[in-house]
Parts: structure tokens; C-alpha cells; sequence
């Protein structure tokens, strides 16, 4: 059974070249140049607590696995880390989310988190092994290290282009986890389907057929759309796992040519894009600058008072 570098795939390699050298440049520039030593931990630690209190969240109000609490899903979670490499399984919640098929994967001060969804379990079939795909999908991030290095990411996160192909790049490799926990194709590419469709048509989609709609996915405007995506859509997803299993078996799928310069101007309108990232950033890097500024016009008017006290009669 292949660990998990084994599985992460040459393009997640390049990007995050790229972006890890972006990163250091950006940091390096932001400490000493723009914000300083101060106000890049006060940033570091508004981010701290803003995940300390997600953390707390999910604490208080999931169900913690174990083997007295859904022993199942608990064993799952072991053999799953086990398979791609982990030396201690995450702790893995389960919580009601008002009907989001999702999942996601965390880590807080050296401790591996994995959260799922009550509603993502309950349209999987127990009997099979969709329910792998989506655990082996998480623990992935884990094991690849993809939460290791988002904090000092950021500066390449923001950026249009790279940000999201760095972020598509590592949903393949964890699909390619995935795929391994769930040690079957078929079982994986239910576990997708079932977050196109639900569980109870999930379960009907016609595989072949729904990969064919990847074709559809070369337009101007899905161009647009995926490229300020975290995500791949989910026909490529699964395509992805056949050419993994088969290689060339499903033809790729270009992408418009005019999608790629006119895409940052449609990135607010693009769910799961790094607007929200952006916005943070700017936000930080303006006020890094303003309140000094703010601070050195204050000390000037207070000086002018003094001086101008001192002259009068």
C-alpha cells in the first residue's frame, strides 16, 4: 500500500515550489519592510485565536470518535492513518452541519484534526467503502502536510492563479489517498459522485456518463470559474482517479484561453476562491501601514500643542 508522498502528485510538487519562494520573499518583505516584527505577530496571533475558538467549536458541540463512541468509524480513521503513513491517528469528530456534504482537516497547536459531517456519513452506504475515500481523503491532508504550511503560505495563497492551483493540486493527491484507504475505484468514485448528488442519487449516478460531463468544463465562463477555484469540478476529480488507475484512459480537459487573464477580475464570484483571503490580506497589510503613519501624524500634533502652549503669554 503506498504512504502518502507517495501519492502526491507532480504538479502539488511544482506549485508548491513556487509558492513556498513567493511565500519567503513575501514574509521577508512584509516583517522588515511594511509591518515589522510587531504587527506580524499580532496578525500571527488574531489567526491563533480566530482557530483556537474553531477548535473550541467543534470540541463543544461534535461527537468525539473513539472506540466506546461509533467504534466503526473509529477503526476507519485508525486504518486509514496507518495506510498513509501517520504515527498517531487524528481526532476525528462528527458533527451536524444543516445538511452540507463536507468534511475538512485541521491542526491546532501540533494535534491532527478531522471533522465530517453527519450528513456526508448518512448519504454514504455503511456497507461499502465510500465512507474510506472521504476519511482517506482527510487524513491526506494530514499526512501530506498540507496543514503544516498553510499559515506561512498565505502571501501565495491570495495570489490569483497560483493560489488556486496550488489548492486544486493538493484535492487530487488527497483523492489519490483516498482512493487507497477505500482500496477500490468503484467505492471512491461513489464517495464524489455522492457530493455531486446527494446520497440517494449519489448512489444511481452513472459513472462513465458523469466523467463525460468533464468535456462541458472547457468553456469560457467554467473556465473562469475554476481557475479562482479551490477545487476541481467533480467530473475531473473522478477522471483524475481513472487515469490514476488507467492512465489515458479519459482525455484532459483544456481550458479557455481568455479565462486565464479576464479570471481575476470574476474571483468575489467564484465559490471556494481566495477573495476572502485577499480581502484579509489587504485589510492587514493597510492597517500594518496606516497605524503608524496614524501614530507618527498623532506624536506631530501633540509636539505642535507643546509648541504652540510654550508661545503663549
Amino acid at each position: 500500500m503506498p504512504r502518502a508522498a507517495e501519492l502526491r502528485t507532480t504538479t502539488e510538487k511544482s506549485l508548491f515550489a513556487v509558492s513556498f519562494l513567493i511565500s519567503l520573499i513575501a514574509w521577508t518583505l512584509i516583517v522588515v519592510t511594511i509591518v515589522g516584527l510587531l504587527y506580524g505577530l499580532m496578525i500571527g496571533l488574531f489567526l491563533f485565536i480566530a482557530h483556537a475558538l474553531m477548535i473550541a467549536h467543534v470540541k463543544g458541540n461534535g461527537v468525539r470518535i473513539s472506540e466506546t463512541q461509533f467504534p466503526d468509524l473509529h477503526r476507519r480513521v485508525a486504518e486509514a492513518a496507518r495506510k498513509l503513513g501517520l504515527d498517531k491517528a487524528p481526532e476525528a469528530y462528527v458533527m451536524q452541519a444543516g445538511g452540507a456534504l463536507n468534511a475538512f482537516a485541521t491542526k491546532f497547536v501540533g494535534r491532527n484534526f478531522i471533522v465530517i459531517y453527519s450528513d456526508l456519513l448518512e448519504a454514504c452506504d455503511e456497507k461499502d467503502k465510500e465512507i474510506d475515500m472521504i476519511i482517506g481523503h482527510e487524513i491526506g491532508h494530514l499526512a501530506l502536510g498540507h496543514l503544516k504550511w498553510i499559515w506561512f503560505l498565505i502571501p501565495s495563497r491570495v495570489l490569483p492563479w497560483l493560489g488556486p492551483a496550488y489548492s486544486r493540486a493538493c484535492e487530487y493527491s488527497c483523492d489519490l489517498c483516498g482512493y487507497e484507504t477505500a482500496g477500490d475505484f468503484g467505492a471512491a468514485a461513489r464517495g464524489l459522485a455522492v457530493l455531486a448528488a446527494g446520497g440517494k442519487y449519489g448512489r444511481q449516478v452513472n459513472i462513465d456518463a458523469f466523467v463525460e460531463q468533464a468535456a462541458d468544463t472547457g468553456g469560457f465562463w467554467t473556465s473562469v470559474y475554476e481557475l479562482n477555484a479551490s477545487h476541481p469540478f467533480l467530473p475531473k476529480r473522478i477522471a483524475a482517479l481513472m487515469n490514476h488507475k488507467s492512465p489515458g484512459i479519459v482525455p484532459e480537459v483544456g481550458r479557455h484561453p481568455l479565462a486565464y487573464p479576464l479570471a481575476p477580475m470574476f474571483n468575489f464570484a467564484s465559490a471556494g476562491g481566495s477573495g476572502a483571503l485577499v480581502m484579509v490580506a489587504i485589510i492587514a497589510i493597510l492597517a500594518a501601514i496606516a497605524i503608524p503613519q496614524f501614530s507618527k501624524y498623532r506624536a506631530m500634533a501633540q509636539q505642535k500643542a507643546v509648541e504652540s502652549a510654550g508661545e503663549a503669554p
